[in-house]
């Protein structure tokens, strides 16, 4: 799992008035402690990252990163919303949104959720049926490559960006969860994370979805540290990847083995890639 760095020596002090908590020495430079259990081990390393050996060890780090207030929040909600494949040559855009509460952003956090970049593919399978069995709601859009190809030469057409394409689909999850959220929670407060790429589209996306005195809204670089964007990262990663399966098994070959070479000289190229990048890549 991941905490904020700074907190790791807030971390430690918590963990070692434990019962039968004995901290150990360190095995590399990178570790910021190392503290035994009876039945675990858990590392922290200085950038925040933690590793855990044992699953009642894991449930009592759970118990001690709720008692730090790590979540602590004055919304009902943080909706978060993340994207995969933007800038991929192979497969679709997909964006989700993930609309969680503080108990469930401990939840997700005490079981490995992060940034889906620091996930093995693996993980991120696991983690993505934890997050729909814990969230409050998740949405996505998934673009496929065709309809990329169509959308971009349209919006170039328009003298418009890849960032309109991002601004829509992030504003249309978000403006889907925020709705079933005020039917299922009247008068509910709630916040939402985006990562930074556009702010003036994607408020005006938004303003055509949901109405923004309603909401706080936050743009800002690596927004993944906030749980509900992490979670949102890892449900558009598996997404994507799940695509790309499916589309391996229909077609009788393995994308992810295909060489832009290759795939320029398919004839169902649009169906599989972002023509644009892929043309870059072999031009």
């Amino acid at each position: 799992m991941k905490v904020d760095a700074a907190r790791l020596e807030q971390l430690r002090q918590l963990l070692v008035k434990e019962s039968q908590a004995s901290e150990i020495k360190t095995t590399s430079e990178y570790e910021a402690f190392r503290i035994a259990f009876t039945d675990g081990l858990v590392i922290a390393y200085k950038t925040g990252k933690i590793v855990v050996n044992g699953e009642s060890c894991r449930d009592l780090l759970a118990k001690v990163l709720e008692r730090m207030g790590l979540e602590e929040t004055r919304y009902d909600f943080i909706i978060g919303s993340d994207e995969a494949g933007k800038g991929e040559w192979l497969g679709p855009m997909v964006v989700a949104a993930v609309a969680l509460t503080s108990k469930q952003s401990g939840v997700l956090r005490s079981l490995g959720v992060m940034d889906s970049k620091a996930l093995s593919p693996k993980k991120i399978g696991e983690l993505k049926e934890q997050i729909l069995g814990n969230a409050a709601a998740v949405k996505t859009v998934l673009v496929s490559p065709q309809t990329f190809n169509e959308r971009m030469e349209e919006l170039h057409d328009e003298g418009k960006s890849l960032n309109d394409l991002l601004a829509w689909a992030h504003a249309k999850v978000i403006g889907e969860i925020h709705s079933q959220l005020k039917r299922d929670h009247a008068g509910m407060r709630s916040e939402v994370v985006i990562d930074e790429f556009s702010k003036l589209k994607t408020q005006e996306r938004l303003r055509r979805v949901l109405a923004l005195k309603e909401v706080d809204v936050i743009q800002r670089p690596r927004a993944e540290d906030e749980m509900a964007v992490a979670a949102a990262s890892v449900i558009a990663r598996r997404v994507r990847d799940e695509w790309i399966d499916r589309t391996s098994k229909q077609l009788g070959v393995d994308l992810l083995s295909l060489t832009p070479n290759d795939a320029v000289r398919r004839a169902d190229r649009r169906r599989l890639a972002k023509i644009g990048y892929l043309e870059k890549l072999v031009s």
